[in-house]
């Protein structure tokens, strides 16, 4: 999607709707809390797949990031987005197990986070409008990666412990 007028739902602290804002909005304005997921994929060797941001984002390109990731669009709750989202960026289904769900402040905008794992070996059919490049790393190359990850990466790795 990616379109500047799009609506999320602005929550409060305790995740409840206050009200809905445009993308631009909840992306320029640090009050504004809007939804999010994020989804790490482990194989059965236990290694997470990260996803290279492609060339043109707006936020982040080219870095690595979780699995899949994405907002919770308006009346879309946080599994449907995660689903749509493994759907749209790597062409698969799974099973979500809800890991976390936790507020998160960045530079430019505060969201309300809901991490999901799945477990899948593949094969991923990458979107390659959405992202460059997926690839498989043992949780320890994590620690030696961290200049490379998204801050967003970095905070649901935390969540997760694997950083």
């Amino acid at each position: 999607m990616g379109k500047k007028d799009e609506l999320f739902a602005v929550v409060n602290q305790r995740d409840r709707i206050v009200g809905y804002h445009t993308r631009f909005d909840c992306h320029h304005n640090k009050e504004l809390i809007h939804r999010l997921i994020g989804v790490v994929i482990f194989n059965d060797k236990g290694k997470v797949l990260l996803q290279k941001r492609g060339k043109k984002k707006d936020l982040y390109p080219g870095l690595y990031t979780v699995s899949a990731s994405g907002h919770v669009g308006k009346g879309e709750t946080y599994l449907q987005a995660a689903k749509r989202e493994l759907l749209e960026e790597l062409g698969i289904t799974s099973h979500l197990k809800k890991e976390a769900k936790f507020l998160t402040k960045l530079e430019q905008e505060t969201e309300m986070v809901c991490l999901f794992s799945a477990k899948y070996n593949g094969p991923f059919y990458p979107n390659k409008k959405e992202l460059d490049e997926i690839e498989f790393v043992a949780p320890v190359q994590l620690k030696q990666m961290q200049s490379q990850l998204t801050p967003f990466a970095i905070t649901d790795f935390k969540q997760l412990g694997l950083l």
